[in-house]
């Protein structure tokens, strides 16, 4: 996967320079804290850890699945994903977060890029911001437990116990108002942007974010659970993830020498942990910052200071762990840092092919009766054209592949055209113009920004003019590709504004005719759409007769092209021509 042509870099001069700075300063702390520990003393005790080192990656596995588990409650309903697609995705993200200076700018969008193959980042990246407010809501609670906790235990100085009561508890009201705006549906964002474009100051970059700030704010609205189950099961899942963060802490402790730890230390120490990551996620690694905080609430609970930032650097093993098998997540998905950056910033488009299955009940192609009298080869032949329809679409760069299939012949038989199971949708509607209009609004409720959607019945169609009708998306809601006889091949639209109707591109149309192309532009310019803003790009033919069969015979002398219809072809004896009959994507 690459990034497109011209994406603006993931991280600016100035944000890299500020991040150098956080990893050295972090670096010579981290040396610094060791040195005043002894390093001698801090070994022996990584040592003493031993077998019980695999507990704690166990450990910390267990808390990405539920972390994992948490996002997954947050998608909408048909989101598809199961948790082996979420948790590498997480891994990986957590890995940048963890790795890159300032990660956190990163790190969180990432997760959604590592499944943007499976799914539209508009469609997971909502999810995966209503879960960490959630996830952040029960830090909160977790810090100011564990705050009560150690003034129950110790009695720290006033400024230190003051100073840190104070970013907590501006961390509670930030969270509690964000959580309360996406209950309440508030538009905040939305009309922050109209506020300032009746002032007039709405322009330049804030006139290209506000529309993808709107759409991000209605979608985290949409995700927001609201129903007892959903919330009980998140509540659970977050819990479960400190459970499981304070039996880590235990676990080192006990085993790496000192006094024997209580619940209440380990809880103690997890709370002063994610106080450590929230205030210090710009630290890599949070290098020297994490160790310095261990030692000292280590010496403060009588543990001494060699056993917090022991602590700390068993902790920081365990991420370095993890961390190289993200970055292995990321590798094998072909993604660097950079990419990952400018992929987030890039809207997702679908290219969705309307099929039906080649075996199902009802014979596909039956306009190729006259021309191709036999079953067996029609179905054959219309698995090929599938198969190098299916090829050619996937060579669309940065596009998602969906196949919308005929409810009357079943979801069975797609695998052997090169279609997975996720990739799979089911069609909806009457006839051809409502399971157009179906399609299209399924895939823009999935987060898509751009949607094209062309034949099954297209073996030699160039990949270029997919990747064309996806270019001309960025500058027109609306892009056809006129077929030869009248009718299109392809249709392609923009994602309406946020509470804004898809246009009706659909009704009043001639289907099965020479003027389903003209009554379809007719259709635009009733929609509110001007001829002008109607794209196209060149035309093309589907295979609907023996003329289709002759001219598909013809492009068939380059043997680069269709190999699955070739060899397809070469069983199959063309009949007489029957008469062409144009139509739209079928």
């Amino acid at each position: 996967m690459t990034p497109p042509t011209g994406a603006p870099p993931a991280v600016s001069r100035w944000r890299m320079a500020g991040g150098l700075a956080a990893t050295v300063g972090g670096l010579a702390l981290f040396w610094y804290v060791l040195r005043q520990a002894g390093v001698g003393d801090v070994v022996a005790g990584v040592r003493n850890l031993g077998w019980a080192f695999g507990l704690v990656l166990l450990l910390s596995g267990l808390r990405f699945t539920v972390r994992s588990l948490a996002w997954l409650r947050c998608m909408p309903a048909g989101h598809g994903l199961r948790l082996r697609d979420v948790l590498p995705a997480f891994i990986g993200g957590d890995a940048v977060g963890n790795l890159a200076p300032f990660g956190v700018v990163v790190g969180e969008p990432a997760k959604s890029v590592c499944l943007a193959d499976r799914a539209p980042i508009n469609r997971t990246f909502p999810a995966l911001v209503v879960e960490t407010l959630f996830y952040t809501l029960s830090v909160v609670v977790l810090l100011i437990a564990g705050a009560a906790a150690l003034l129950v235990s110790v009695q720290p100085p006033a400024s230190d116990w003051r100073a840190g009561a104070a970013v907590v508890a501006v961390l509670a009201v930030v969270i509690g108002v964000a959580h309360w705006i996406l209950w309440r549906r508030v538009a905040v964002a939305s009309r922050a942007f109209r506020g300032l474009a009746r002032l007039g100051r709405a322009g330049g970059l804030l006139d290209r974010v506000s529309g993808r700030v709107a759409r991000l704010e209605a979608h985290m609205q949409r995700d927001y659970p609201r129903d007892g189950p959903r919330l009980a099961a998140l509540g659970l899942f977050e819990l479960l993830f400190h459970v499981l963060a304070v039996t880590e802490a235990w676990l080192i402790l006990s085993v790496i020498g000192g006094r024997a730890p209580t619940p209440l230390d380990a809880f103690v120490f997890e709370a002063a942990n994610r106080f450590v990551n929230v205030v210090f996620k710009f630290v890599p690694l949070r290098f020297g910052v994490d160790e310095a905080g261990a030692g000292m609430l280590a010496d403060l609970l009588a543990f001494g200071a060699t056993a917090g930032v022991t602590l700390a650097v068993v902790r920081k093993a365990r991420m370095l762990v993890w961390a190289a098998v993200g970055v292995a997540v990321l590798v094998r998905r072909g993604l660097s840092v950079a990419q990952l950056g400018a992929l987030a910033k890039t809207r997702r488009t679908a290219v969705a092919i309307m099929a039906r299955a080649p075996k199902g009940a009802r014979a596909p192609k039956e306009r190729l009766r006259e021309a191709v009298p036999d079953e067996r080869d029609r179905r054959r032949l219309y698995a090929a054209f599938l198969a190098d329809t299916v090829a050619v679409c996937r060579h669309v760069d940065g596009a998602t592949l969906r196949l919308a299939y005929a409810p009357d012949g079943g979801r069975d038989g797609f695998r052997a055209v090169g279609v997975a199971d996720h990739e799979l949708m089911e069609q909806r509607g009457e006839n051809l113009g409502a399971r157009e209009r179906a399609l299209f609004e399924d895939l823009f409720a999935e987060g898509f920004g751009a949607v094209v959607v062309v034949g099954s019945d297209l073996p030699t169609l160039p990949a270029s003019h997919v990747t064309d009708a996806v270019g001309a998306l960025r500058d027109a809601p609306v892009v056809l590709g006129p077929a030869e006889d009248g009718g299109y091949y392809l249709i392609g639209l923009t994602a309406p504004a946020p509470g804004a109707e898809l246009p009706d591109l659909f009704s009043d149309v001639r289907w099965g005719t020479a003027e389903a192309f003209a009554d379809t532009v007719a259709a635009a310019g009733r929609a509110g759409v001007a001829v002008a803003q109607v794209a196209q790009v060149a035309p093309w033919y589907d295979v609907d007769d023996h003329a289709g069969l002759a001219r598909l015979r013809q492009d068939l002398d380059d043997p680069a092209r269709a190999p699955a219809t070739r060899a397809a072809l070469a069983s199959v004896r063309g009949a007489a021509a029957v008469p062409t009959t144009p139509d739209g994507p079928r």
